[in-house]
């Protein structure tokens, strides 16, 4: 399982209301991961800053990153270059992660 802490690097406000299919596509990739069985979970920190964290489940880091790279903010370059994926082992409550 894996971790991706991401923060969206220069997508302000005012460019995700000139350009809402970014959030639109997002959205579907996350579905969509969620249903291949790939998202376990995700979401926004708060206070809302642009970051959030995705919960992936892969073979290893390699596959976590490449899912990760697939989604459309992604491919768009809308990544901080700080966003990281990391490998995560669930200790108590991994009976609801699989």
């Amino acid at each position: 399982m894996a971790i991706a802490n991401k923060r969206e690097s220069s997508l302000t406000l005012g460019d995700k209301k000139a350009h809402p299919e970014h959030d639109l596509n997002q959205v579907a990739w996350f579905k969509e991961q969620e249903k291949q069985g790939n998202l376990l979970c995700c979401g926004p920190f708060f206070p809302h800053d642009g970051t959030g964290i995705w919960v992936i489940k892969a073979e290893n880091l390699e596959a976590a990153k490449a899912i990760v790279d697939s989604s459309p903010r992604a491919r768009d370059g809308l990544l901080a270059e700080s966003a990281r994926v990391v490998e995560w082992q669930v200790h108590i409550g991994r009976d609801r992660f699989e």
